[in-house]
């Protein structure tokens, strides 16, 4: 019998605070350029609308969009 797939939403997540579970840090450096305004992105999973925000491209290639308020919580630049 296989394994049934779990979905994870904002309020349905597994039981506890996700402050308690382990914490794990970014080992690459992130590329992003500020994009003021609405823009979208194609990706792999379909277009990704951002109001405002980050145009980042990750470890292998791929663009995504970062919201801005979502960037300045969690990337600082290094260069």
């Amino acid at each position: 019998m296989a394994d049934t797939e779990q979905t994870f939403a904002i309020g349905k997540l597994p039981p506890g605070d996700p402050m308690g579970w382990p914490g794990y840090r970014k080992v690459s450096i992130t590329h992003a350029l500020r994009i003021a305004g609405p823009f979208t992105v194609e990706t792999s999973e379909g277009p990704l609308h951002c109001e405002d925000g980050f145009l980042a491209v990750d470890a292998r290639g791929y663009p995504y969009p970062i919201a801005r308020e979502e960037f300045a919580m969690i990337y600082e630049r290094v260069s």
